[in-house]
């Protein structure tokens, strides 16, 4: 790990100031961001300036209270989310620092059933790669 790629001292860990609680920045996201998917997963991305000066991502997590009718199950596919995105940071703060770019992203589970934790990883490397292509067209 090198403190060019990251300069602040959260590493692998997902702190606070990752967590994306803009209201504007999250309503710009489902107004006028662009989307990604793969079941069963959907990420909405904007390419904007953040709140929080030296952070290049921040990501808000969601899961459908229309198919999780108890919260539980809710937060159980949140934390789901989150462990996956925090395993696999890193390529992806590597490749927006290297466009200077900040993003933020709202990654939504659109399954109906709980997540298998393998399901996810291989769901979320597939949208891993189409968000950089996604990137890589918007910002050459």
């Amino acid at each position: 790990m090198t403190s060019k790629v990251l300069p602040y001292r959260l590493g692998q860990a997902f702190g606070k100031t990752e967590k994306l609680s803009s209201k504007k920045i999250v309503a710009g996201l489902f107004q006028s961001g662009v989307f990604v998917s793969k079941y069963p997963l959907r990420a909405n991305l904007l390419i904007t300036e953040l709140p929080v000066p030296g952070v290049p991502v921040q990501v808000v997590f969601t899961a459908s209270k229309r198919k999780f009718k108890r919260a539980v199950d809710r937060n159980f596919v949140k934390r789901r989310l989150r462990e996956v995105y925090r395993q696999n940071k890193l390529p992806l703060y590597q490749a927006i620092e290297s466009k200077s770019i900040t993003l933020a992203i709202a990654l939504m589970y659109t399954g109906s059933e709980l997540p298998e934790m393998k399901q996810l990883e291989k769901s979320y490397q597939v949208l891993l790669k189409k968000i950089y292509d996604v990137l890589e067209l918007s910002n050459p």
